[in-house]
Order: C-alpha cells, then sequence, then structure tokens
C-alpha cells in the first residue's frame, strides 16, 4: 500500500476518520471516558484498521496522526459537555516519537484552544518497544505530566523488560493486552494473571483497564473479580463521534450479572478464585478464625447448584476434594494437594465451557 502523507493533513476530512470507543465503569455503572481510534477509508469505501496504514506512515506522519484524533476526541467532549456528559479521552502516541520530539510543548500547543482540562486526557503509550527502558523516558514522561495530562501505558503483558521499570514511571493507567483476555473462556488460567495485574497496578496507584471484553462472559468474570474499568465489544464497539453522541443520551443498560451472583461459569469460576487468598489465609492460621465471619458457599458451587448440575458433576466432586483436603490439618504435601486439585478444577471448567460454546 502507498504512504497515506496526503491524507494526513490539519483536518479530519477525506479518508482519515476518528472513531471512539467507550471505557465502562463496573464500579458507577456508567460510560466513564471514550478512546479516540484512526481509521481510514480506502478508495471502495471500505473502512480499515489502524494496522493497515499506520505501518506506511513516516514519524511526522505519525505525530500529525496522533496530533488529529487529540483535536477530533477534544471536539467530542466539547459536545458532549454541552449536553451534561462529562467523560475523559485517551489517545495514542507513538513511543518513539517521545524520544526525539518535545511532546510536552506539542500537548500544550493543541490544547490551547480548548476549554477541556488537560486532566481529563489520557495520552497512551504501547509497553513494548525499548522507550520505556531509556533514561530519557522518565524526563519526557514527567514533563508530560507537569502539563496536566495523565499518562496510561498500553497493552501492558505485550512485553516484559518495562515491568522492572514501571516502578519508576509516572504511571497513571495501566491498560492490560488483549491477548490475556480474548481467549479467557479458553484459558481460564489467565485470570490469575489478570489478579496479578489489579496487584501490580494498586501498588502503582494506577487506574487498570481491562481491554479485550468481547463477550459477556468476560464480562461476567471481570465484574466477579471486582475489577472496574472494561473496554471491549461486549461494551460497545468503535464508532464514529455521532453515533457514539447517540448511544449515550440513550439509555444504556449493561448485562444482566453482579460480582457477588455471577451469570456465567466463567464468572463462577472467578469469584471462586478471588476467594482463594481469604481461605488459604484461614487455614494457614494467618486469621484468627474465632474473629473471621464466616464466608459465603463458593460461587462456583452455587452457580453449578442453580444451573441444575448434578451431585456427581466432575466440578462439584473435585471442589468436594478440594474443602476436604482444606479440612485435614494432618494430610502430608497438603500445599502440592491443593495446588493439584485447583488444576483439576481448572481444567474441568475450561472444557466446560468449550462444551457450552459447541452446543
Amino acid at each position: 500500500m502507498a504512504k497515506t502523507s496526503a491524507t494526513i493533513s490539519g483536518e479530519l476530512d477525506g479518508a482519515l476518520l476518528a472513531y471512539f470507543q467507550p471505557e465502562y465503569s463496573i464500579n458507577q455503572q456508567k460510560i466513564v471516558g471514550i478512546e479516540a481510534l484512526a481509521r481510514m477509508r480506502d478508495p471502495s469505501g471500505q473502512i480499515l484498521s489502524p494496522d493497515s496504514f499506520i505501518p506506511f506512515l513516516d514519524m511526522d506522519e505519525r505525530r500529525e496522526l496522533s496530533r488529529l484524533m487529540l483535536v477530533a476526541g477534544l471536539q467530542v467532549l466539547e459536545s458532549l459537555d454541552a449536553k451534561g456528559i462529562f467523560l475523559n479521552l485517551s489517545f495514542n502516541v507513538d513511543p518513539d516519537f517521545m524520544v526525539d520530539h518535545d511532546c510536552a510543548t506539542c500537548f500544550t500547543g493543541t490544547m490551547a484552544t480548548s476549554p477541556i482540562a488537560p486532566a481529563r486526557i489520557f495520552l497512551e503509550l504501547l509497553e513494548s518497544g525499548d522507550f520505556l527502558n531509556r533514561n530519557i523516558a522518565k524526563e519526557r514522561l514527567l514533563a508530560l505530566r507537569a502539563t496536566g495530562v495523565r499518562i496510561a501505558l498500553d497493552d501492558v503483558g505485550s512485553a516484559y523488560s518495562s515491568l522492572l521499570r514501571m516502578k519508576d514511571l509516572p504511571i497513571d493507567k495501566i491498560k492490560l493486552d488483549q491477548g490475556f483476555i480474548r481467549d479467557l473462556c479458553a484459558q481460564p488460567k489467565n485470570l490469575a494473571f489478570v489478579q496479578s495485574i489489579q496487584l501490580l497496578a494498586n501498588a502503582l496507584n494506577a487506574e487498570l483497564v481491562i481491554e479485550g471484553v468481547e463477550t459477556l462472559s468476560i464480562l461476567d468474570a471481570m465484574r466477579a473479580l471486582r475489577l472496574d474499568h472494561v473496554q471491549g465489544y461486549a461494551i460497545a464497539r468503535p464508532m464514529p463521534a455521532d453515533v457514539l453522541l447517540t448511544m449515550l443520551q440513550s439509555d444504556y443498560i449493561m448485562p444482566e450479572g453482579t460480582a457477588s451472583h455471577p451469570a456465567t461459569l466463567l464468572g463462577a469460576y472467578a469469584a471462586h478464585l478471588l476467594r482463594r487468598p481469604l481461605m488459604d489465609a484461614l487455614r494457614r492460621g494467618w486469621i484468627d478464625v474465632s474473629l473471621a465471619i464466616e464466608p459465603p458457599p463458593c460461587p462456583l458451587v452455587t452457580y453449578l447448584h442453580e444451573h441444575g448440575a448434578p451431585p456427581d458433576h466432575p466440578l462439584l466432586l473435585a471442589h468436594a476434594r478440594l474443602r476436604q483436603a482444606k479440612s485435614d490439618p494432618g494430610q502430608g504435601y497438603l500445599d502440592q494437594a491443593l495446588t493439584r486439585i485447583e488444576a483439576e478444577i481448572q481444567e474441568l471448567v475450561r472444557e466446560a465451557i468449550l462444551f457450552e460454546s459447541d452446543r
């Protein structure tokens, strides 16, 4: 495909389009932000994703593309503000651009003509690449932070080298890579990784956003894990500004399910995982049992009973062995036994979910 610099201009017109994808807060039960995403219309009228044209842009064109997405997003926020709908905005910046340019000056120059407060803007940087590992990264990010903008790290988990640097960088938001989320039904073990990233975000005092929430089961699992901010097709697909405005002005109702009462097997398993640290703490005596409140029945068992599982259902039998192992202080190699049974439950959940999806 030929370069598209002719379409990158000071106006959002011609082939370049700005789409917006909502970010939803489960706790607040409302949309709290939007992400500006670049799209391109080819001569046949087909809408192209960024992967189809961004690789063909040089650094100056990519910088201009980021600026145009920010301008488009600011215009949408102004329109929404006028209607009493106040959201945050995220937009992407190429990390390589951060090395050779004064991003802080570029940002303040673009914001100068907008009434939107910089604190409502999240500048997203990809975790991949080596920018975050350079000495200049902290300096550039602090300079941006000084303008009032907030910093988001995108696709966390797609690389590992920057994890060691995160503790030293001024990060306000972490967006988990979609690869850990989209295949949760086939790989429920990834829920443990999601929990670990939540702990990391808490330690960094950063907001965690879960991307790739594309099914009701995954949304249910995120809710069961007490995660808040989610983004993906289960909430809404990227859309033009006028479609976004119509959506936000309508009565938007989230799918069923609550954190205490999951609506899907994946959600019930996620709620089961959430209880494990408490159960282990009680078993090991780290919590005074006389002071502990009796925990409610396991959500996974409750889900199975409510959906008519027979007493000899493999998951119920495995869970019974798990309870027996935890209550037997004389059992040798207890931790290994619990790990083995938990792995069995995880595999049974995976098989049951795949079986349901094939029906």
